[in-house]
């Protein structure tokens, strides 16, 4: 299935109340792999990533680059992150 019919059917179920809204926009979301910057606080544990990996991150300084989260904390840098992101894959 192409987008273009993935994205009609996602707005049919909607609009036949099948699925939330919220559920809807997730889908389009992960339909076109957008992803939202996630507010970084070391204080709030729930500002964390769940899982270990690569993400994109932004600095206080304003840069943006690659970082891991090893599971409990960033690698690098981890007093100057203020936002991270996982990038999501293309759609193939």
């Amino acid at each position: 299935m192409n987008k273009k019919a993935e994205t009609l059917e996602i707005i049919t179920q909607h609009k036949a109340d099948h699925i939330s809204s919220e559920q809807a926009v997730s889908e389009l979301l992960d339909l076109f792999a957008v992803s939202d910057w996630i507010i970084y606080d070391w204080d709030k544990p729930e500002t964390r990533p769940t899982k270990y990996g690569k993400y994109f991150v932004r600095r206080k300084d304003g840069k943006v680059h690659w970082e891991t989260w090893n599971g409990s904390g960033w690698a690098y840098n981890g007093k100057v992150i203020t936002h991270w992101q996982e990038i999501k894959p293309p759609c193939l």
